[in-house]
Formats: structure tokens, C-alpha cells, sequence
């Protein structure tokens, strides 16, 4: 499965119906996210982690 159907689907599970793609962007509300893989080993991880890339703060969603 792709990164960005993972992100897709990580965003659907949580409920949230009002996103879209820019080409690899994941945009939430008006929010801008990059979408990398994780690669944290935790057991519960997806693999997929959403950095906040419009504060430039370097968030991480995951």
C-alpha cells in the first residue's frame, strides 16, 4: 500500500471527511501536511507520519 493511501486511510479512521492530495500534500482544513514514512517500530504504528509543513515547525502527527 502506498504512503498516500495509508495517510488516506489514516485520516478517514479518524473521521475526517474534509482533506485532499496536492499531488504527495495531504491538505486538512486548509492545513498542509508532508506525508513520510515512520519508522518508529512502535507495534501500533501505521507507518505513516504527517509533518505539519505550513508552520515550518517541523510538527509530527502520528
Amino acid at each position: 500500500m502506498s504512503l498516500k493511501a495509508r495517510a488516506q486511510e489514516k485520516v478517514e479512521r479518524a473521521g475526517i471527511s474534509n482533506y485532499s492530495f496536492d499531488r504527495d500534500v495531504l491538505v486538512m482544513c486548509g492545513v498542509r501536511y508532508t506525508v513520510k514514512a515512520c519508522t518508529c517500530g512502535e507495534p501500533e504504528c501505521d507507518g505513516v507520519q504527517l509533518l505539519k509543513s505550513a508552520s515550518g515547525t517541523g510538527t509530527i502527527l502520528q
